[in-house]
């Protein structure tokens, strides 16, 4: 797979709509949730991607970062396989998502789950 991951600009440009999906911690998920990815942008400040999703059912729109690990240079979560750099977009994902011990939402788990295009 290659890196699919867009800057905020490009994703603004090509109609997407980044401030549409909520990155408030009351806003966002928790527990095991059923997401498709729409995109994912590279952070500004920090080596991170914030992925964007949507749940089908409810079409609630939220985000979450998942950062680079240091010592593998990869965007993977601890124990996790999927590098979301390169990971499908519009697609399902079964996602796990908990308050961390800043009291801000963490991606503690992602699945690709089906094949949605």
């Amino acid at each position: 797979m290659s890196v699919n991951v867009i800057t905020y600009v490009t994703a603004v440009n090509a109609g997407k709509e980044p401030m549409a999906y909520a990155f408030d911690v009351h806003q966002i998920p928790t527990g095991e949730v059923i997401s498709r990815l729409d995109f994912k942008v590279w952070t500004k400040k920090s080596s991170g991607v914030t992925c964007f999703f949507c749940e089908p059912d409810t079409g609630r729109k939220f985000r979450v970062t998942v950062f680079k690990d240091k010592r593998s240079e990869e965007y993977k979560l601890y124990k996790g396989e999927l590098d979301f750099r390169e990971c499908p977009v519009g697609k399902l994902y079964r996602l796990r998502i908990e308050k961390n011990s800043n009291g801000n939402m963490s991606l503690k788990e992602a699945h690709l789950i089906e094949d949605t295009q």
